[in-house]
């Protein structure tokens, strides 16, 4: 983990380099170079130490839900690992 400022860090991942920045009421990563369009986001959700894994769908133009069924909440060390499995996550990269 390299810190850039107090409220950007950057991740390496297998598949490269990823800046997570706190942004509005989450955090918000981005595949680097920095990619055209939002990556990811995780923001808290309404349940205590959970966040919602979301999306950004170039198709509907908006931050989407992941997950098979919908909405993910899982605590934020769940979130990470789930981010750095799935595909969606890293079809661009």
């Amino acid at each position: 983990m390299t810190t850039s400022s107090s409220l950007s860090e950057t991740f390496d991942f297998d598949a490269g380099p990823v800046a997570v920045e706190r942004r509005n009421r989450g955090l918000h990563a981005d595949f680097m170079p920095k990619p055209a369009f939002p990556s990811l986001a995780c923001v808290p959700s309404d349940a205590d130490d959970l966040v919602d894994i979301l999306y950004w769908s170039l198709w509907k133009e908006r931050w989407m839900p992941f997950g098979p069924f919908g909405r993910t909440a899982a605590p934020v060390e769940q979130a990470v690992r789930i981010i750095a499995e799935a595909s969606i996550f890293w079809a661009g990269v």
